[in-house]
């Protein structure tokens, strides 16, 4: 189980979600809880603005209340990739939707290196990856609040272990996970489940949305089951354009085409191992609901 110096490093992360106001709160917290709380709905259903009243209908924007700043906010059955309000985050959200996650080099950066990577976040929590180090979050795997994945479904794929089993690092992303979306199971499970043993994860099924140990360039097999799972566990469907998955490496990104999900590459500002994987870890401004799949330019390596 993680040690007592993990649950004192999560205390200030709890009181923040639960301090946060709705606009942040809808976004992780509050939206996670949204699908159950206003229950499925399809793209463009006439439905009312959380705070306001107010109805809208698909890709229009709900007035914002003194909760967001009075910024409006997307109608919680707009499609995921509409950002066309103030705020970019949902408050509510009904449209089911997904979001994975790679872990190294993705919702972490490489261990301690804040010269390099100011806005990283070192923590007195190993992480065996990449020879080892302190856990360095990257801005997303702090938290990714001002992103559309917040009203979503949430998971991670990853080829490594996240530091084994039990470990003080998978404590911390499992609370990063269910605080900022909506994390069904809190298990882990993939080859890599009771430490190092990736594998080809073809064929792989899953009770839980949380995969460690995948192979590069077979993630899609477990986001798929994950997906499934979720579908069968929370009674919902999940359109396949409404799944993305983020990872720094080129080769899980581009194994996503033709599998109907989004991929998108991320860190493609900052790159380490000649330009083999992220440095510092996904921003902000990379988890964005771009269709199909999307890697990082050249001139970005």
């Amino acid at each position: 189980m993680p040690g007592r110096a993990l649950f004192a490093l999560l205390a200030p992360w709890c009181a923040l979600a639960q301090q946060s106001p709705r606009s942040l709160r809808g976004a992780y917290g509050g939206a996670a809880s949204a699908v159950a709380a206003a229950g499925t709905c399809n793209v463009g259903d006439h439905v009312q603005c959380p705070g306001s009243g107010k109805m809208c209908s698909g890709d229009q924007c709900c007035p914002g209340v003194p909760e967001t700043d009075n910024i409006s906010f997307p109608c919680p059955s707009a499609a995921p990739s509409f950002q066309g309000c103030e705020g970019r985050g949902k408050v509510d959200n009904c449209v089911p939707c997904f979001c994975s996650f790679d872990v190294d080099r993705t919702l972490t950066g490489k261990q301690g290196d804040l010269e390099a990577c100011p806005d990283n976040q070192e923590l007195p929590i190993i992480d065996t990856a990449y020879g080892g180090g302190n856990l360095t979050l990257s801005p997303v795997g702090q938290g990714f609040a001002p992103t559309f994945c917040a009203g979503c479904y949430t998971g991670i794929v990853t080829a490594g272990d996240a530091s084994g089993w039990q470990s003080d690092e998978r404590g911390l992303l499992v609370h990063k996970m269910r605080t900022f979306g909506k994390l069904v199971s809190t298990e882990w499970a993939g080859p890599s489940l009771h430490g190092e043993g990736r594998a080809n994860c073809s064929g792989l099924e899953v009770n839980t949305t949380l995969v460690v140990g995948c192979d590069d360039g077979t993630k899609q097999y477990a986001l798929a089951s994950a997906v499934a799972w979720v579908e069968s566990t929370e009674n919902v469907t999940i359109a396949p354009e409404h799944v993305w998955h983020f990872d720094d490496r080129d080769g899980n990104v581009l194994a996503f085409s033709g599998t109907g999900f989004n991929a998108r590459m991320v860190s493609c500002g900052t790159r380490d191992y000649g330009g083999a994987v992220g440095l510092c870890g996904a921003t902000h401004a990379e988890i964005v609901p771009s269709s199909g799949v999307v890697v990082c330019s050249e001139p970005e390596f």
